[in-house]
C-alpha cells in the first residue's frame, strides 16, 4: 500500500461518522437564498432591538470611560479598566466620528452583531450545508439577548473574531496551508485585545486542536518526538499571528506609557477575582421536572417504535406542541418554565461531555493503524476543533456564570449542537431501519426535537418578557435626553432616567465632577456630560487598591465632586460621614439620594 499524505485516507468512513461535504460555491442560487433569509432575519431582528432598552451600569462601566479615551485619557493611567481596551478603542473612535451619542454606540455594536450572525452561517455552512446552517442562525435569534440586546459587552464585539478565528482553523485542517494558522491566530488577538481572558482560553483551544490534529494525521511509523515536534511548528503559526496583534496593542500602551499601570492593574485584579465573585449555576434539583418530562417522552417514544410505529411521529410532534403551549402560555406551569431555564444553563457543559465521549468513541474504533487513525480526524476533527472553540467561548462565563453571561456565549455551542445533530441522524436511521416505513424522516424528526424545545425555550426567555399582554413592546418610552435621543425605555425607567437627569442638570453644569456610588448612576458621567474625578469606574469594581479607595476620601473632604450620587442601602459609614461633613441632601430619584457640597 502506498503512503498517505498526513489527514488523508483509503478508509471509509461508517455511516455513523459522516465526513464533511464538499465546499460549494458561494454565490449559487440555492446557496444564496439561505444565507439572505439569515441576513433578513437577522436585520429584522437587531433592527427591532437596536433603540429598545438601555443598561445603565454597563453605560457607566463601558460608555463612559470610552468618552474618556475620546478626550485624551488614557486607560489605566487616568483611570482604571478591568479588560484590555478594545471597546474602548472602538466606540472612541466611533463616538469621534459620528458623534457622542447611544445610537451611535448602538449602531457600531448593530453591524458586529449583524457580521458575527453571517460568519455564524458562513461557519455552519462549511460543516454542514446551507439549509442546516439556518439552524444556529435560528437559534441564536431565538436567544437574542437578555434583558438589553445591545448592552456594550466586550464579548458583543469579539464573538465575530471567535467565529473567524473557527473558520480559519477549519480552512487549514482542509488545506494544511499554515497562513490560514496564522490568520486564526490573528482573530485569537483580535478577541484578546477585547477581553484578555477569553484570547488565552480560546489560544489555548486551539493549539489543542493543532496538537491532536498533527497526531493523529501522523504517518504511522513516525516517531514520537517528531510528531510533537511536527505539532509544535504549526502551532507556532498560530502563535505567532496572535502575537502579531497582541504585539501592537503592548507596543501602542508601551508607547503611551501605561503599559506599567495596565499590568499591575491585571495582577491586581487577577488576585482579587476568586469566590466572593462568583456566579454559581442554577441549583440541579431545577432539572428535576424537566428531566422527568424527557424520560417521560423518551419512554413514550420507545413504546410506540415497539409497538404501533405509525404513531411515533404523530407522538412526537404532539409532545412537542405541548412543551410549547405549556412554555409559552403566560403565568402558567412557572416550576416546569424555570426547569427549562436550569436546562439551559446545563446544556453546554451536557454538550460538551457528549462530544468527548462521542470523538473518544470514533478514536478507539480507529486508532490501531494510520490510515484508521487519518480517517478518523477526517470525520471528528470538525466536531474537536467546534468544540474547543466553543468551550474556549465558554469559559468567558467563569465565575460570574449567570444567564447575562450565558446567552452571550451561546452561537459557538449552537454551532456544536447542529454538528452532534447532525451526526445523530444516520444512528438513528440505522436504528429505525426495518421498524419505521421512513426511517430517515422519523431520525430527522427525533434529532429535530431538541432542537425546537431550544429555540422555543428562547422565544420564552429573551423574546415573550419584551412585549406586554397586548403584545406591544414594553419598551416604547422616547427619551428627551440629548446623548439618549431615539432610545426606547420602559415608562417606568423614562421617569427614572429624565428625573436624574433634571436633577443633575440643575444642580450643576457641564463638565463639573460628580460621582456615583451607585451602579446606575455611573450611567450620567455620559448621559449628563459630567465628569468623573477618580480613576476607578465605580466604587465596588475589583482590582481597587486602599490607597486609590483612601485618595478618593480626600477628596470627599476637600469637597472636589460638586454632587455625589447615593443609593439607598449604602452602609459605608467612613464614605458616610465624610459626605455628611462636606455635603447636603438635595434630592431623591428613585433609590439614588443626591447631596451637593456644601459651598
Amino acid at each position: 500500500m502506498s503512503k498517505l499524505k498526513p489527514g488523508t485516507s483509503n478508509v471509509s468512513v461508517s455511516s455513523s461518522a459522516p465526513s464533511l461535504p464538499a465546499r460549494k460555491k458561494l454565490f449559487g442560487l440555492s446557496e444564496a437564498l439561505p444565507l439572505l433569509l439569515a441576513i433578513a432575519a437577522a436585520t429584522l431582528c437587531y433592527g427591532l432591538l437596536i433603540n429598545r432598552g438601555l443598561g445603565l451600569p454597563i453605560l457607566g462601566y463601558n460608555v463612559a470611560p470610552a468618552e474618556r479615551v475620546m478626550q485624551g485619557e488614557l486607560p489605566y493611567r487616568d483611570f482604571l479598566y478591568n479588560y484590555t481596551p478594545g471597546v474602548l478603542w472602538l466606540n472612541a473612535a466611533l463616538m469621534k466620528i459620528f458623534g457622542a451619542t447611544l445610537m451611535t454606540v448602538n449602531a457600531g455594536l448593530f453591524v458586529f452583531k449583524l457580521a458575527a450572525l453571517i460568519a455564524l452561517f458562513y461557519v455552519a455552512r462549511r460543516l454542514t450545508c446551507s439549509k442546516a446552517a439556518l439552524i444556529p442562525v435560528a437559534l441564536t435569534l431565538a436567544w437574542v439577548g437578555y434583558r438589553v440586546v445591545f448592552r456594550v459587552y466586550p464579548t458583543q464585539y469579539s464573538m465575530l473574531f471567535v467565529l473567524l478565528g473557527l473558520a480559519f482553523m477549519l480552512s487549514y485542517d482542509e488545506t494544511e496551508r499554515a497562513r490560514w494558522l496564522a490568520l486564526s491566530g490573528a482573530m485569537i488577538g483580535l478577541v484578546f485585545l477585547f477581553k484578555q481572558n477569553v484570547g488565552v482560553f480560546l489560544l489555548a483551544s486551539a493549539t489543542a486542536a493543532i496538537f491532536i490534529r498533527g497526531l493523529s494525521t501522523a504517518i504511522h511509523s513516525t516517531r514520537w518526538t517528531s510528531r510533537i515536534l511536527g505539532a509544535i511548528k504549526r502551532a507556532a503559526f498560530c502563535w505567532a499571528g496572535f502575537a502579531i496583534v497582541t504585539a501592537a496593542m503592548f507596543g501602542y500602551i508601551a508607547y503611551t506609557g501605561t503599559l506599567g499601570a495596565m499590568m499591575n492593574h491585571f495582577f491586581s485584579l487577577a488576585g482579587e477575582y476568586g469566590e466572593k465573585r462568583a456566579i454559581t449555576l442554577p441549583h440541579v434539583k431545577l432539572l428535576a421536572p424537566a428531566a422527568l418530562a424527557l424520560i417521560t417522552i423518551g419512554a413514550g417514544s420507545f413504546i410506540a417504535v415497539r409497538k404501533a410505529p405509525k404513531l411515533f411521529e404523530p407522538f412526537i410532534l404532539l409532545m412537542l406542541a405541548l412543551c410549547a403551549i405549556t412554555l409559552l402560555i403566560p403565568g402558567r406551569a412557572y416550576v416546569i418554565k424555570s426547569s427549562a431555564t436550569a436546562v439551559i444553563s446545563y446544556l453546554p457543559i451536557a454538550l460538551f461531555i457528549i462530544t468527548f465521549a462521542f470523538v473518544a468513541w470514533q478514536y478507539k474504533t480507529n486508532h490501531r493503524v494510520q490510515e484508521q487513525r487519518a480517517a478518523w480526524w477526517r470525520s471528528s476533527g470538525p466536531i474537536v476543533m467546534t468544540g474547543l472553540f466553543a468551550l474556549g467561548a465558554y469559559l468567558e462565563m467563569y465565575p460570574r456564570a449567570d444567564y447575562a453571561h450565558l446567552v452571550r456565549v451561546l452561537p459557538p455551542v449552537f454551532l456544536l449542537l447542529l454538528l452532534l445533530t447532525a451526526r445523530s441522524v444516520p444512528m438513528l436511521t440505522d436504528y429505525f431501519q426495518g421498524r419505521m416505513t421512513r426511517p430517515r424522516r422519523a431520525a430527522v424528526l427525533c434529532a429535530a426535537a431538541p432542537v425546537v424545545l431550544l429555540f422555543v425555550i428562547g422565544i420564552k426567555d429573551a423574546w415573550q418578557p419584551r412585549f406586554d399582554s397586548h403584545f406591544r413592546f414594553v419598551e416604547q418610552t422616547p427619551l428627551t435626553i440629548e446623548r439618549a435621543r431615539g432610545i426606547l425605555v420602559s415608562r417606568k425607567q423614562a421617569n427614572f432616567i429624565q428625573g436624574l437627569d433634571a436633577a443633575i442638570e440643575t444642580s450643576s453644569a457641564p463638565g463639573d465632577y460628580i460621582f456615583s456610588f451607585a451602579p446606575r448612576g455611573t450611567a450620567f458621567y455620559f448621559l449628563s456630560a459630567r465628569r468623573n474625578p477618580t480613576r476607578f469606574v465605580w466604587w465596588r469594581s475589583v482590582g481597587i487598591k486602599k490607597s486609590e479607595r483612601d485618595a478618593f476620601l480626600e477628596q470627599i473632604e476637600n469637597r472636589v465632586s460638586k454632587l455625589i450620587l447615593i443609593p439607598e442601602g449604602f452602609a459605608n459609614d467612613r464614605v458616610l460621614e465624610r459626605i455628611n461633613d462636606g455635603y447636603h441632601r438635595i434630592a431623591e430619584v428613585g433609590d439614588i439620594a443626591i447631596y451637593d457640597r456644601n459651598e
